[in-house]
């Protein structure tokens, strides 16, 4: 009976060490698998970020040039809004409501005066971020500014050594409230008057080389309203967008004529909005 118990247990010994064998190389075959095939994780070099299909390595776009917006409503100088907006009862300007200005401001002025002539301006500053990081805030910046471009139908700027195109015609630029106009006002359909007092330039819709690393202007004319008691003069409203790094500027300055006097020229308005726009630059670059 005790040799049969002993013959039975010595037989179950070598199995048992077998079965153990076995589960031993099953685990080290797995092991090895995962060591040829890098346990499924990704790799990456220093700071930079890893592909999760290819492992390969790129770094993320840098940051912005510009951090911070300048406070709008202080951002043109007194001198000169006294000089496009003549006649205000405050020049604090209303401040626009934004819920980051770190990322957005705007500012707004206005002033009429007893004969019934008015000027307006208005000023926003957009911080642009990409969310993107593979894309750099100044890119996606360049991409909203020329979007803004294409949209108001503003021609590019001539290849170095090509001749200079004429400006678009009236209405080639979208004005629902008015008439684009390249200086026809209601001195002169033709624009004759409107060059005369501009020394012969052209102030048509245009890039402007002189703001920021990309602008471009543009003004439309809203004739004059007869009638009694409603009588209104003509309003000539310029629009200049320009980009600075990473932050889009926009100019939007209106004059109004008396109601019996003549259209605000386009050169008049439109070197006004410039003025400001060398201003804004020189305050966003701090």
């Amino acid at each position: 009976m005790r040799q049969g118990l002993r013959t039975a247990r010595s037989t179950r010994r070598p199995q048992t060490a077998l079965a153990a064998l076995a589960l031993a190389v099953a685990l080290g075959g797995l092991g090895t698998l995962a060591a040829c095939t890098g346990g499924g994780s990704d790799s990456t070099d220093g700071d930079g970020k890893s592909s999760p299909a290819t492992g390969e390595t790129f770094s993320p776009a840098p940051p912005g040039k510009y951090k911070t917006l300048p406070q709008p409503c202080i951002a043109v100088d007194l001198d000169t809004l006294e000089a496009v907006v003549p006649g205000a009862k405050d020049y604090s300007g209303t401040e626009a409501l934004t819920y980051d200005t770190d990322r957005r401001v705007g500012c707004t002025w206005h002033a009429r005066t007893p004969d019934g002539a008015g000027h307006s301006l208005v000023i926003d500053m957009q911080r642009v971020v990409s969310y993107d990081p593979a894309v750099s805030d100044e890119i996606e910046a360049k991409t909203d500014f020329d979007a803004q471009a294409a949209l108001a139908s503003i021609p590019p700027l001539p290849l170095p050594g090509s001749t200079p195109t004429t400006s678009p015609p009236a209405t080639s630029t979208p004005t629902p409230s008015g008439t684009a106009t390249g200086g026809a006002d209601s001195a002169g359909e033709d624009g004759t008057a409107d060059q005369a007092a501009g020394g012969g330039q052209d102030w048509g819709p245009r890039r402007l080389t002189d703001v920021g690393n990309a602008a471009y202007i543009y003004d439309t004319l809203t004739p004059a309203k007869g009638g009694k008691g409603s009588a209104a003069g003509a309003r000539r409203d310029v629009t200049l967008v320009f980009r600075t790094a990473n932050v889009l500027v926009s100019i939007r300055y209106g004059a109004t004529a008396a109601p019996a006097a003549a259209a605000p020229q386009s050169a008049d308005v439109q070197q006004s909005a410039q003025k400001i726009a060398k201003q804004l630059e020189r305050k966003v670059e701090g």
